[in-house]
């Protein structure tokens, strides 16, 4: 077997793994990359098909992440209460990739919060759940629908938005031991708090 047979396994592999993305944006990026192999691949071997067809598809997704970068989303928070059936339902749906982020988190950890979900075009795109002491938001649960992480969710809650300055928030305070996690909380503006590496910080000017 030599390595252009191999370049088409991988080519293969990784539109595979496409198609098991749940956010859409990490669907097209990846998909876009593994459509470029197999139209190179069909170039190596001189089948212009398969090299062609792949080639539109790298311009389709180029054509639909423009789009979807373009877009000027509408998002709102909206506060729908500790015991809302709505954040009870939507809890239930993902609770198991909550654990993967929050595993300290339960459906029974809203008592006493205050929870809101995260409107996107109309759509629920996400969930938040903290208490507020003074000035600080301790958040429980910042969740987004994995088919909304691209991180203009995350940009218009914690840059865009107001909102913690609405509720007369100065610093916003969040805990996780998990990887990824950390990264978003990074990305969003948090730092490391000490010496502790579970606690993160962001202060709002």
């Amino acid at each position: 077997m030599d390595w252009v047979e191999w370049f088409g396994y991988l080519a293969s592999v990784v539109v595979a793994i496409s198609l098991t993305m749940s956010s859409l944006v990490k669907l097209r990026c990846l998909n876009m990359f593994g459509a470029a192999l197999f139209s190179s691949y069909g170039f190596v071997i001189g089948a212009m098909p398969v090299a062609l067809l792949n080639l539109f598809i790298v311009f389709a997704n180029i054509y639909y992440l423009y789009g979807i970068f373009r877009r000027v989303d509408l998002f709102h928070m909206v506060d729908v209460g500790a015991n809302s059936p709505l954040l009870a339902f939507w809890i239930k749906q993902h609770q198991d990739d909550i654990e993967r982020y929050f595993p300290q988190f339960s459906e029974a950890s809203v008592a006493g919060q205050e929870c809101y979900l995260l409107m996107r075009n109309s759509e629920p795109a996400g969930m938040l759940v903290g208490l507020r002491q003074q000035q600080e938001f301790d958040i429980k649960l910042d969740y987004v629908f994995p088919a909304y992480r691209d991180f203009k969710t995350g940009d218009y809650l914690y840059h865009r938005s107001e909102f913690f300055q609405r509720l007369g928030v100065t610093k916003i305070v969040s805990y996780t031991t998990i990887s990824k996690h950390r990264q978003y909380l990074i990305k969003m503006g948090f730092r490391p708090y000490r010496h502790r590496d579970d606690l993160f910080v962001y202060r709002l000017s």
